[in-house]
C-alpha cells in the first residue's frame, strides 16, 4: 500500500520538474486513482465525478467511478458507469472485466462470463499483473492471473445449475 501513494507522489514530482502539465480532466482521474488506491473511496467518487463533468465522452471517467461504486458495493451504479465506458469506447478491456466482476456479485454468472471473455479477447494480457506505469495509467486490475481462473469457476457453476 505504501508503494501505491510513493510511487504516485513520486511521477507527480518528476513530472512537475519537467514542466509537463497535465489536463484537468487527466489531473481529476490521477486524484481518483489516488484516492482510490489509498481507500478513500468518497473522495475518489468526487474525482471521477469531476472528471467526468469535464469530459464526459471519455470512458476513463466512467471506468474509473465504475470501480469506485463497486468498491462501495453500489453495483447497479456501477454497473451503469461501466455499461456507459463501453459505450463510449468498445475496446476497453479493464471495463469489461470489471463489469463482469460486478455481475459475479450479483450472481449473473453467463453475463459475468460474457464479459470476462470479451475483456480477455480485447486484452489477452489484461489477466497478466501489470507493471506499475500500466496500472497508474490504465486502472488495470492487479489480477494476478485470477480473471482466468475466477472465468472457469463461473463457468462450472453454470454447468453445476444446468446440470
Amino acid at each position: 500500500m505504501k508503494r501505491l501513494i510513493l510511487i504516485p507522489t513520486i511521477i507527480i514530482f518528476v513530472l512537475a520538474g519537467c514542466g509537463i502539465t497535465v489536463s484537468d480532466y487527466d489531473d481529476a482521474v490521477l486524484d481518483g486513482v489516488s484516492h482510490l488506491n489509498t481507500n478513500k473511496p468518497e473522495e475518489a467518487l468526487k474525482d471521477f465525478t469531476r472528471a467526468i463533468e469535464i469530459d464526459p465522452t471519455r470512458a476513463d471517467g466512467f471506468a474509473g467511478r465504475g470501480n469506485v461504486l463497486q468498491a462501495m458495493g453500489q453495483y447497479e451504479a456501477s454497473l451503469q458507469d461501466y455499461d456507459r465506458a463501453i459505450e463510449i469506447n468498445p475496446k476497453l478491456a479493464n471495463a469489461y472485466v470489471n463489469r463482469g466482476s460486478v455481475y459475479s456479485h450479483l450472481g449473473e454468472y453467463e453475463k459475468a462470463i460474457a464479459d470476462y471473455e470479451k475483456g480477455l479477447d480485447l486484452d489477452p494480457k489484461i489477466d497478466d499483473p501489470p507493471g506499475i506505469f500500466k496500472r497508474l495509467f490504465s486502472n488495470a486490475p492487479n489480477t494476478d492471473q485470477g480473471i482466468r481462473r475466477h472465468l472457469e469457476s463461473l463457468k462450472q457453476k453454470v454447468k453445476e445449475q444446468s446440470g
